[in-house]
């Protein structure tokens, strides 16, 4: 499979994860030193957004994506998608998400994540 259909694939997988589980399989794909920056700026790292998701103090309840562009530079690939994120009970967000991958022993991780509001 060509990386960029791998990524899209993996990207896709994650946004179910977060909202069906298994939530092992998307710890799996977080890289030990994944950098999550959040809508309002709070950065977590992989233990601290597993602990938030296993405690359930944050809750995806639905996640929609509407369009995603996957460009692959070696072994680092850039995921820029838009989506309707339903969280916490109801509350809805239209964000753009920039995901960066690397390439590594182990396959693809998740080496970064960061979520901004949609302006359009």
């Amino acid at each position: 499979m060509p990386a960029e259909h791998e990524i899209r694939a993996l990207s896709d997988a994650k946004w179910r994860w977060a909202t069906d589980g298994p939530l092992d399989r998307l710890e799996d794909l977080f890289d030990d030193e994944l950098v999550f920056v959040h809508l309002n700026g709070h950065i977590t790292s992989k233990p601290e957004w597993m602990g938030e998701l296993r405690s359930q103090r944050f809750v995806y309840d639905r996640i929609e994506t509407h369009e995603t562009s996957v460009r692959v530079y070696g072994d680092a690939a850039i995921v820029v998608a838009r989506g309707t994120f339903t969280i916490n009970g109801g509350m809805v967000f239209k964000l753009v998400c920039t995901e960066v991958y690397a390439q590594r022993a182990d396959g693809w991780k998740l080496v970064s994540l960061h979520a901004c509001q949609d302006g359009y």
